[in-house]
């Protein structure tokens, strides 16, 4: 049996760099965009006011890579809450599942 398991851990910063590039591959947004015209275009598709979006904003709508929408309008938006949020629990949380089967993993193998 081979498995392969991928999993990282970037800043935010990282983050929003990431989610901004997949944003204007789908043509979602332009690099030259501002910010508020970024605001204007990503609200638009989840039917959102540009007005206090992170506090009013459902997020609901789906579409493609709309959870990177979602981060890039927030961080966007409300910066500060957004980065307390990425952080939050961040290195005292552990998905013991997963330390598991990444330890089951390793005894297996020749690392």
């Amino acid at each position: 049996q081979f498995n392969i398991v991928h999993y990282h851990w970037r800043c935010i910063e990282i983050e929003v760099e990431n989610s901004k590039r997949v944003l204007e591959r789908h043509d979602f947004i332009s690099p030259a965009d501002s910010d508020e015209q970024v605001k204007v275009k990503l609200a638009q598709k989840f039917r959102c006011s540009t007005e206090d979006m992170c506090n009013t904003c459902p997020f609901e709508r789906g579409f493609v890579s709309n959870h990177k929408a979602r981060f890039y309008l927030q961080w966007l938006d409300c910066k500060e809450q957004t980065k307390k949020n990425f952080y939050a629990g961040k290195g005292n949380k552990f998905n013991m599942d997963l330390n598991d089967f990444l330890k089951e993993s390793y005894e297996r193998s020749d690392v």
